[in-house]
Protein backbone atom coordinates (compact mmCIF):
# COMPACT_ATOMS: atom_id res chain seq x y z
CA UNK A 1 0.00 0.00 0.00
CA UNK A 2 3.09 2.77 0.83
CA UNK A 3 4.57 1.75 -1.86
CA UNK A 4 1.44 2.50 -4.27
CA UNK A 5 0.98 5.46 -2.59
CA UNK A 6 4.87 6.73 -3.24
CA UNK A 7 4.54 5.94 -7.00
CA UNK A 8 1.74 8.25 -7.11
CA UNK A 9 2.76 11.11 -5.37
CA UNK A 10 6.10 10.41 -7.51
CA UNK A 11 3.97 10.50 -10.79
CA UNK A 12 2.26 13.52 -9.59
CA UNK A 13 5.48 15.67 -8.47
CA UNK A 14 6.98 15.10 -11.84
CA UNK A 15 4.30 16.17 -14.01
CA UNK A 16 3.75 18.76 -12.07
CA UNK A 17 8.08 19.06 -12.81
CA UNK A 18 7.52 18.86 -16.54
CA UNK A 19 4.80 21.07 -16.56
CA UNK A 20 7.04 23.97 -15.07
CA UNK A 21 10.15 23.17 -17.47
CA UNK A 22 7.73 23.87 -20.05
CA UNK A 23 5.98 26.92 -18.63
CA UNK A 24 9.19 28.50 -18.20
CA UNK A 25 10.70 27.26 -21.89
CA UNK A 26 7.72 29.24 -23.00
CA UNK A 27 8.05 32.14 -20.42
CA UNK A 28 11.71 32.67 -21.77
CA UNK A 29 10.53 32.40 -25.41
CA UNK A 30 7.73 34.77 -24.73
CA UNK A 31 10.29 36.90 -23.42
CA UNK A 32 12.88 36.43 -26.36
CA UNK A 33 10.29 37.15 -28.91
CA UNK A 34 10.03 33.75 -30.29
CA UNK A 35 6.11 34.39 -30.25
CA UNK A 36 5.82 37.91 -31.40
CA UNK A 37 4.37 36.86 -34.89
CA UNK A 38 1.15 35.24 -33.10
CA UNK A 39 -2.04 36.11 -33.03
CA UNK A 40 -3.62 37.88 -29.65
CA UNK A 41 -5.57 35.34 -29.71
CA UNK A 42 -3.13 32.34 -29.66
CA UNK A 43 -0.77 34.48 -27.53
CA UNK A 44 -4.21 34.48 -25.08
CA UNK A 45 -4.75 30.64 -25.64
CA UNK A 46 -1.04 30.26 -24.56
CA UNK A 47 -1.39 32.72 -21.48
CA UNK A 48 -4.77 30.82 -20.26
CA UNK A 49 -2.55 27.38 -20.99
CA UNK A 50 0.32 28.43 -19.03
CA UNK A 51 -1.98 29.72 -15.85
CA UNK A 52 -3.66 26.26 -15.93
CA UNK A 53 -0.01 24.51 -16.15
CA UNK A 54 1.02 26.57 -12.97
CA UNK A 55 -1.73 25.57 -10.99
CA UNK A 56 0.06 22.86 -8.33
CA UNK A 57 -3.44 20.68 -8.62
CA UNK A 58 -3.05 18.42 -10.86
CA UNK A 59 -6.34 17.64 -13.51
CA UNK A 60 -7.35 16.54 -16.65
CA UNK A 61 -7.46 19.82 -18.15
CA UNK A 62 -3.69 19.82 -17.46
CA UNK A 63 -3.70 17.22 -20.02
CA UNK A 64 -5.24 19.44 -22.43
CA UNK A 65 -3.75 22.36 -21.42
CA UNK A 66 -0.56 21.11 -22.00
CA UNK A 67 -1.27 19.88 -25.48
CA UNK A 68 -2.47 23.34 -26.39
CA UNK A 69 0.80 24.67 -25.19
CA UNK A 70 2.94 21.74 -27.09
CA UNK A 71 1.31 22.97 -30.35
CA UNK A 72 1.12 26.54 -29.58
CA UNK A 73 5.04 26.14 -28.66
CA UNK A 74 6.09 24.02 -32.04
CA UNK A 75 5.16 27.60 -33.84
CA UNK A 76 7.85 29.94 -31.67
CA UNK A 77 10.13 31.69 -33.89
CA UNK A 78 13.48 30.52 -32.71
CA UNK A 79 15.76 32.05 -35.29
CA UNK A 80 14.95 35.66 -34.29
CA UNK A 81 18.30 37.70 -32.87
CA UNK A 82 16.95 37.64 -29.34
CA UNK A 83 16.40 33.83 -29.45
CA UNK A 84 19.77 32.35 -26.78
CA UNK A 85 20.63 28.81 -27.91
CA UNK A 86 19.53 27.48 -23.95
CA UNK A 87 16.14 29.19 -24.30
CA UNK A 88 15.57 26.46 -28.02
CA UNK A 89 17.80 23.73 -26.06
CA UNK A 90 15.11 23.97 -23.32
CA UNK A 91 12.23 24.31 -25.29
CA UNK A 92 13.33 21.35 -27.54
CA UNK A 93 14.37 19.42 -24.61
CA UNK A 94 10.78 19.62 -22.96
CA UNK A 95 8.92 19.12 -26.07
CA UNK A 96 10.76 16.00 -26.56
CA UNK A 97 9.98 14.44 -22.94
CA UNK A 98 6.46 14.96 -23.84
CA UNK A 99 6.75 12.92 -26.97
CA UNK A 100 7.13 16.47 -29.75
CA UNK A 101 9.60 16.64 -32.15
CA UNK A 102 8.10 19.04 -34.70
CA UNK A 103 11.21 20.96 -34.82
CA UNK A 104 14.16 19.37 -34.61
CA UNK A 105 14.29 19.23 -39.01
CA UNK A 106 14.33 22.55 -38.77
CA UNK A 107 16.68 22.96 -35.79
CA UNK A 108 19.57 20.87 -37.36
CA UNK A 109 19.27 22.33 -40.47
CA UNK A 110 19.54 25.48 -39.22
CA UNK A 111 22.86 24.42 -37.47
CA UNK A 112 24.11 22.49 -40.43
CA UNK A 113 24.01 26.13 -42.58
Amino acid sequence: MHSLLFASLKTKHMKTYYYHLLVTAAGQLIQEHAFDHLSDEKLLRMNRCMNQLNNLEINSNNHIAQNELLQLCSEANLYTETTSFQSMQKLLSVMNVFGNRPMMNDFSMELED
